[in-house]
């Protein structure tokens, strides 16, 4: 344990320099630009990008991530119906098609939120308006989009359960998973803890930087921080839970 220890402190050692030395000249090269005006001309120039976002981002986005999410979804169904009950390989693919559409449905969230969020700032009155028919329109296919892919993999595997509408789906469909699909999970969630922790630390530091340029202000790192915290406090007492009833975490 000691020599490990040994062997991985001058790499530790370096990397604290190194995020020093980069902190520093970020935090210096933050206060030129905001002396040089480089926000207020950056701002100026953002703005009508993020006002025709506010109106447009949702429709053009839904229509490209939904319709590649409905179009991959589509192929899933033909490709299961031509199936001759013994290849496998048919169904993996099938599944992984199910598992891309379901990706596509993820992000047009991510994007929808994210444009409902500018227009928030961007719009008023009727434009206000447009943007939250454009989400609810948007939200609604996405849904019907996860319910078809969720019947599809459930008439797949019939031992699956739950439905997209039940707001306990998620515990109802891990609960009728078998051991190796738990793990499998369990694997995918740790590696999306580990890259969460990453991109809050980077987005701490980006955002340590913004201020020093456009003054964001504290709330946004503050906020960064509630969500590792969370994070980082959920994952470890599961951990301790998990390891009271004698499972691995």
């Amino acid at each position: 344990m000691k020599q490990e220890n040994k062997k991985a402190l001058p790499g530790f050692l370096m990397l604290l320099l190194v995020s020093g030395v980069f902190g520093g000249l970020m935090g210096f090269g933050g206060s030129l630009a905001a002396n040089l005006g480089v926000g207020e001309r950056a701002a100026a120039a953002m703005d009508g990008v993020l006002r025709a976002l506010a109106v447009w981002g949702i429709p053009v986005c839904s229509v490209v991530l939904l319709g590649g999410g409905w179009w991959l979804y589509a192929a899933a169904k033909r490709r299961w119906r031509g199936w001759d009950g013994e290849d496998e390989d048919v169904i993996s693919r099938v599944e992984e098609q199910l598992s891309w559409a379901l990706l596509l449905s993820g992000l047009t969230v991510l994007v929808d939120f994210g444009c409902m969020s500018v227009g928030a700032v961007y719009t008023q009155g009727m434009e206000g308006l447009i943007c939250v028919a454009e989400l609810v329109v948007s939200c609604t296919v996405l849904v019907v989009l996860q319910q078809k892919i969720v019947d599809l993999e459930r008439r797949i595997n019939p031992e699956k359960r739950g439905s997209v509408y039940d707001v306990h789906f998620q515990k109802k469909w891990m609960a009728s998973c078998d051991e190796a699909e738990q793990r499998q999970m369990g694997q995918a969630a740790h590696k999306a803890f580990v890259a969460a922790t990453y991109v809050c630390f980077g987005l701490w530091l980006a955002l340590f930087f913004l201020d020093r340029v456009f003054d964001t202000g504290l709330l946004p790192m503050v906020l960064v921080l509630v969500i590792l915290g969370v994070m980082q406090v959920t994952y470890t007492l599961e951990c301790i839970r998990l390891s009271r009833k004698g499972e691995s975490c």
